[in-house]
């Protein structure tokens, strides 16, 4: 019975599967996604000098944002695309690793565009996987310290944090299932490598720098279009 019950779990998602619209993506089509995009840092970094007061000896983390994310892909041939990975600017708090729980000091803004080589694997159904690799360029705006909340610790001393761009590999997995001839839903994961540099000024002098690697995992569920 529990074979014959499999069987039949088999044949209704090879049935799920094989239905819908066909969604053959052919050389020169353009598609284009939008949704909802997540940036979910897998943060870590290096340590304030010691000998600094209130931030010696502690890291520093980034916490997650979500804005809308647009992607625009070009079939090169039926199974190869190029895709450029764009969004509304992110921002997230700096937060300061104290041990006994983070403490956000300040909070940065930053905009990811991705350039990605994609090959797209045959179609099953209504799906069409594919898997992309690439660069990432992070540019990093409006840096700020809270000074509400740092300059206390350092003895009513004026605070800033300046975070460099960063250029690194991506990657990705995605799929796009056909809605009709047209219109798609889609899901993808990126992994981005994004190194930084935190540098710490005190009184508009800077006293420290710290490596940061912030390495996100980026997550879109949105719709899409292909002309």
């Amino acid at each position: 019975m529990q074979l014959r019950g499999q069987g039949k779990a088999a044949l209704l998602l090879t049935g799920v599967l094989m239905a819908g619209p066909a969604l053959a993506h052919k050389a020169g089509d353009v598609i284009v996604r939008l949704g909802g995009i997540k940036v979910d840092p897998d943060a870590s970094s290096e340590t304030f000098n010691p000998a600094l007061p209130a931030v010696g000896g502690l890291g520093v983390d980034v916490d997650d944002d979500t804005q809308v994310g647009l992607t625009l892909a070009y079939m090169v041939t039926d199974s190869i695309g190029v895709e450029l990975v764009g969004a509304t600017p992110f921002s997230h708090d700096i937060l300061l690793e104290t041990g006994g729980g983070d403490v956000a000091i300040g909070e940065t803004s930053h905009l990811p565009p991705t350039l990605l080589a994609q090959y797209y694997a045959p179609q099953i159904g209504p799906m069409r996987a594919y898997v992309g690799a690439g660069l990432n360029y992070t540019l990093f705006f409006e840096d700020r310290i809270d000074d509400a909340v740092v300059s206390p610790l350092l003895g009513g001393a004026d605070a800033d944090v300046k975070l460099s761009n960063s250029m690194g590999f991506a990657w990705e997995v995605g799929a796009d299932f056909a809605l009709d001839d047209n219109w798609l839903f889609n899901v993808s994961v990126w992994n981005i490598d994004i190194d930084t540099e935190a540098r710490l000024y005190v009184n508009n002098a800077r006293v420290d720098k710290i490596d940061v690697e912030i390495d996100p995992w980026v997550y879109m569920v949105g719709l899409g279009y292909r002309f």
